[in-house]
């Protein structure tokens, strides 16, 4: 049976508080696995700085996801008006020249990562003393963990379509699953003795990352998406140029957004030493909880802007918006309470692995996990209004002087906080510029 808009799901508001419900639920549920998984990981490697390693290749790693032409958002957002018509053959053109065309470009990069994989010395790039691991197992390790993220890269796409048909919420039950795998293949591996390898662990990720998005591909075009299921006789070029000619945007975004979200555990390792990599991924692990949140409301309520845009409904939308800096707000006061109760936390979560909290190292990460924040609740008015000029042209400059003003930074203070700070110097002018935009054009409604 095709999927069809009901008279209940065609309320905005009914879809975006459904999604953002479900996902806080879900997000709750990752959330406590992420609890054990952090104290999991301290005993499963021996050395911090072994974890650190972890933590750096799959962020670095993760940036190969950037590098999909913006297909999965340039899809995400042409589906959802195909959708809204129930003009299923359109959205089958649409689905089979993005899975078509992202296929071809995963193949290539591949091949060309395993190749260079062979060649280069894993070590030097990750800054980590072959004594603590050799450079054939680094090797081994990157071949998999590439291998991962190719097929992720194709994979999840899926989700993409999960968010054109507003359910948002799949995509965090995709990624809970995943982690659960993690946690119980770590526990058991620490109970068994058999911990302490990192290239079990990558294999591992392999299986639990990729597993869960192929069943939810399976299930979405058996139950959901019957007849519309990706065929090579659909692609069609003028569908390929249309989801890329808005994907293109969304790609230089993402790339720009990477450099600021997803440098930070190499920039740490590179500048600083990857020692203090664990150290920020624990403050940024309980700072970006109030983040995480919003993120999900965030992701939640993308689809559903455009889905408003493609009925003209800007009342819903200026309503929207209002009630998203209300959430904002609440944000930041969550954060300053974090702070308070900081050490608390990192006992009850730590145990006998606990830190002394640094005051000023936890003020600092309050005020970028807000910036962060607010960045997030911006981006998704902009996406999901495709107005992205501002965002183009912000995001681009904070990118190009993120990774300059963290290295000048980290020279006058050793610390990994000058990579936080270099994040939050260089976002700060976006969001004062589109939270203008947004109260000339969306408070007062009015069209950009």
């Amino acid at each position: 049976m095709l999927f069809r808009f009901t008279p209940d799901t065609k309320d905005n508001s009914f879809i975006a508080k459904k999604n953002v419900t479900v996902s806080l639920v879900v997000k709750g549920a990752s959330l406590m696995v992420a609890f054990f998984t952090t104290p999991a990981y301290l005993y499963y490697f021996s050395a911090e700085s072994v974890m650190g390693v972890w933590f750096t290749v799959l962020s670095v790693l993760a940036w190969i996801l950037n590098c999909d032409m913006g297909i999965g958002n340039g899809l995400r957002n042409n589906l959802v008006y195909a959708i809204n018509a129930n003009d299923w053959d359109k959205a089958k053109k649409l689905i089979s020249s993005s899975y078509i065309f992202l296929g071809i470009i995963g193949a290539a990069i591949l091949l060309i990562l395993l190749l260079i994989g062979l060649i280069i010395n894993w070590n030097v790039v990750f800054n980590i003393e072959t004594k603590i691991i050799d450079r054939q197992t680094m090797t081994k390790v990157m071949s998999v963990l590439i291998v991962s993220i190719i097929l992720q890269f194709f994979l999840r796409l899926v989700t993409s379509i999960l968010y054109a048909l507003q359910e948002a919420f799949l995509p965090g039950l995709l990624n809970l699953i995943t982690n659960v795998i993690l946690l119980c293949y770590v526990n058991i591996a620490n109970f068994l003795g058999i911990n302490d390898s990192i290239v079990r662990l990558a294999i591992v990720y392999l299986f639990a990352v990729n597993i869960p998005l192929m069943v939810a591909t399976v299930w979405v075009f058996v139950k959901k998406l019957p007849h519309s299921r990706p065929s090579y006789k659909y692609y069609n070029k003028q569908y390929a140029s249309q989801v890329i000619k808005v994907g293109s945007t969304f790609l230089w975004l993402q790339l720009v957004a990477m450099v600021v979200d997803n440098t930070n555990n190499y920039l740490i390792a590179l500048f600083i030493g990857s020692d203090a990599v664990v150290e920020y991924q624990l403050y940024n692990s309980i700072f970006g909880v109030p983040i995480t949140l919003l993120i999900i409301y965030a992701t939640s309520i993308w689809s559903t802007i455009t889905k408003a845009k493609a009925e003209s409904n800007y009342s819903w939308i200026k309503s929207n918006y209002k009630k998203s800096m209300i959430i904002m707000t609440l944000i930041v006061v969550s954060e300053l309470l974090i702070i308070l109760f900081i050490q608390l936390i990192f006992n009850i979560w730590l145990g006998e692995k606990t830190i002394i909290v640094n005051y000023k190292v936890a003020a600092i990460m309050a005020l970028y996990s807000s910036v962060m924040g607010l960045r997030t609740i911006l981006c998704a008015y902009s996406n999901g209004l495709c107005e992205l000029k501002i965002q183009i042209k912000y995001m681009t400059i904070g990118a190009v002087t993120n990774i300059p003003i963290a290295y000048f930074i980290s020279r006058i203070y050793d610390s990994y906080l000058a990579i936080v700070i270099a994040n939050i110097i260089s976002m700060i002018p976006f969001c004062v510029i589109q939270l203008q935009w947004c109260h000339l054009n969306v408070v007062k409604h009015k069209q950009a």
